[in-house]
């Protein structure tokens, strides 16, 4: 695992070095714990803002036999995250301090803990049964989405958000779905814990199906048929869509903190993608989703039947989620196992139909966003995975 190094987080040094299982074995040792083993899985760090790092840990409660569990540690450029159990140290260079919880009560999402217990879920559901629960997803401190599946085999989805963003995302829900754009109906929410209760839409995501090599898959003019409904939403007072490829300027800082023999070939990268990102910057004028790749599209048959994950839906520059779709099949082409040559000429396929001149430089951005993934999840040999990710940037660069 890669040292953190960051001068506005001192304290990230010691949660991602071979210091950190101290650090978490401190608070439980404080509740009655005791650590005997954690391995890093998971590294969220925004330069100069705040670092979470997952750890796997075995830990033995009150003197019992240990048990599997998720913890999770935090320091942010803010102070101790609130609801978590801190832990300081005194150095030469002042205090440190970080915050540690325990999956899955989690500071910033109070609705977690119930989506993830069984008797809870069905009360969320008013599912007299208790369902199946599979975690599909989770971002510390963000979001989680957790799939419900009833006794009688029918599925929801139970997804929760830090409770003042729940308006927000139902608005977009609401608006969306008025605009024909075909999102999950929500079933119920509850403001209060920031949970709210989604169907399952008709089909397969379109990951699924690249994972399968299975097709039909969407074209082209699907796509941007898609595109246009977003921007006929007129859903342009939720604030901007995330500038996925503006933040290949973040990205780049993190990767070179974390390896930095990649600093020369970031610096080119920036250098080249630096005209595209400016004239992105004067396009941000339409709806667009501001995430959109294979595993938020939902097919049946030939139709786009489904469009997931719309809480950052915003005001944004509709090349951005062009080359988010282009940039993910490009990973995936470049890291599958088999399929590759039509994983490639399905990507291909898409570029000429989408046929914008920055179109590839603005891939090459996106793809360094990507290239942070190996590290984040801690992938043995991440360094060269990264490595052949930026590589991969530079020879759309190239074209």
């Amino acid at each position: 695992m890669a040292v953190v190094d960051d001068a506005l987080l001192p304290a990230a040094a010691h949660l991602t070095g071979p210091w950190a299982a101290d650090v978490v074995a401190a608070a439980v040792g404080a509740v009655g714990g005791e650590v005997r083993s954690a391995r890093a899985s998971h590294v969220q760090y925004r330069p100069g803002a705040e670092v979470i790092v997952r750890f796997e840990a075995s830990v033995a409660w009150h003197g019992r036999a240990p048990v599997v569990e998720t913890l999770l540690a935090s320091s942010t450029t803010s102070g101790v995250m609130a609801g978590t159990v801190p832990v300081t140290a005194s150095t030469p260079g002042g205090d440190l301090a970080v915050g540690v919880w325990r999956w899955p009560v989690d500071p910033r999402l109070p609705g977690l803990a119930d989506a993830v217990t069984p008797t809870a879920a069905a009360a969320l559901l008013g599912d007299r049964q208790v369902p199946r629960l599979r975690v599909v997803a989770y971002r510390p401190a963000e979001r989680a989405v957790v799939q419900a599946t009833s006794a009688d085999g029918r599925v929801a989805y139970v997804k929760v958000v830090e409770p003042a963003l729940l308006a927000a995302t139902l608005h977009r829900h609401d608006r969306l779905l008025a605009a024909g754009v075909p999102v999950p109906a929500i079933r119920s929410h509850d403001p209060a814990r920031g949970i709210f209760v989604m169907d399952e839409l008709p089909g397969d995501t379109l990951r699924d199906r690249l994972k399968r090599g299975t097709g039909p898959w969407p074209s082209a003019r699907e796509l941007m048929e898609l595109a246009g409904r977003l921007q006929a939403s007129g859903l342009t007072d939720v604030g901007p869509a995330r500038d996925r490829l503006g933040e290949a300027v973040d990205h780049a800082r993190l990767l070179a903190a974390v390896l930095p023999s990649t600093t020369d070939l970031l610096d080119g990268l920036l250098e080249g993608i630096a005209p595209t990102l400016a004239r992105s910057a004067l396009r941000r004028d339409a709806t667009i989703h501001g995430d959109l790749h294979e595993g938020q599209l939902v097919v049946a048959g030939h139709r786009i039947t489904g469009l997931l994950d719309v809480d950052e839906v915003g005001v944004g520059d509709p090349l951005a989620d062009q080359a988010t779709v282009l940039a993910h099949l490009r990973f995936r082409a470049a890291t599958a196992r088999t399929g590759r040559a039509a994983l490639t000429a399905y990507a291909d396929q898409l570029r000429s139909g989408f046929g914008s001149p920055d179109l590839d430089t603005a891939t090459a951005a996106a793809l360094i966003g990507l290239a942070t993934g190996p590290f984040r999840v801690q992938q043995p040999g991440w360094e060269r995975a990264v490595i052949d990710v930026l590589d991969l940037a530079a020879a759309l660069l190239a074209r």
